[in-house]
């Protein structure tokens, strides 16, 4: 013979079957949006839709620039086509930011909802090139709209000898320092020749040839000839094959110390 319910177990059926009704609703709910929120997302990854109206990236936040100015990241900004959060091409935007002067690489990251994080890694400059030039440590010869205005050697060569240039400024410049001589400006002619301008002013000729040798022959002489006029040193010619050439501010007429050809 079957149990009755109770008064008690009647009352507590009732008000599941109070709950079920409104839960299966609200499941419903999530169910649809869910189905809709699956399906714009596989239209925006699969069919690339354009959504460049509908989630566009709206603010450019840059890190780690010194050289780099925002302007210059807000105009390749622009010149990408497809700013939509979801669908624009990360490597095109990275290629593009990459080809700014200074820009050496770049870190991108989208922020939902609407921002581009660009973490820039610049080019270490070494010297200015040319008169609009600048070149990196690495010999990178790059050319900013703007030139930055710094202490800066000057180097002055053909482009494909930038890497060289380089070195050989800081081999040299090593050198010069037992006499706490600092370089200012390097040249390189079209023949092949270098010259140096120093911090004070003075200019030394150092040719094609055992260019090392020659600058240890200026350290050898520098102290005397600094001091053999109360005026300042202006020139030495060291593209001698012993000796030397110097000339003061205040005279026209070289000194010269040793023979040989240049």
């Amino acid at each position: 013979m079957a149990k009755m319910a109770t008064r008690e177990e009647r009352k507590q059926a009732k008000s599941l079957k109070g709950w079920i009704k409104p839960l299966k609703w609200v499941l419903g709910i999530a169910s649809a949006s869910a189905l809709v929120v699956a399906v714009v997302f596989a239209g925006i990854w699969v069919f690339s839709i354009n959504t460049d109206n509908v989630f566009p990236i709206n603010r450019l936040e840059v890190f780690e620039q010194q050289f780099t100015s925002a302007d210059e990241v807000k105009v390749a900004m622009k010149s990408i086509d497809d700013r939509g959060f979801f669908t624009m091409d990360m490597k095109t935007a990275e290629e593009i930011f990459v080809a700014l002067p200074w820009v050496k690489s770049v870190r991108l990251r989208k922020v939902w909802p609407d921002t581009l994080q660009v973490t820039v890694d610049e080019y270490e400059p070494l010297a200015y090139w040319g008169l609009n030039g600048v070149v990196s440590v690495e010999g990178k010869v790059f050319y900013p709209d703007q030139l930055p205005d710094m202490n800066w050697v000057k180097l002055q060569g053909p482009d494909e000898m930038a890497k060289d240039l380089t070195v050989l400024l800081q081999t040299y410049q090593e050198q010069l320092l037992k006499k706490s001589l600092f370089i200012e400006g390097m040249q390189l002619s079209e023949r092949g020749a270098i010259s140096l301008t120093l911090n004070d002013g003075l200019v030394v000729q150092l040719g094609k040839v055992h260019v090392e040798e020659r600058i240890e022959r200026l350290l050898n002489h520098i102290d005397v000839l600094k001091t053999h006029k109360s005026d300042a040193l202006a020139y030495v010619d060291l593209r001698y094959q012993n000796g030397f050439a110097a000339k003061w501010f205040s005279n026209t007429t070289p000194l010269e110390n040793g023979g040989g050809n240049r």
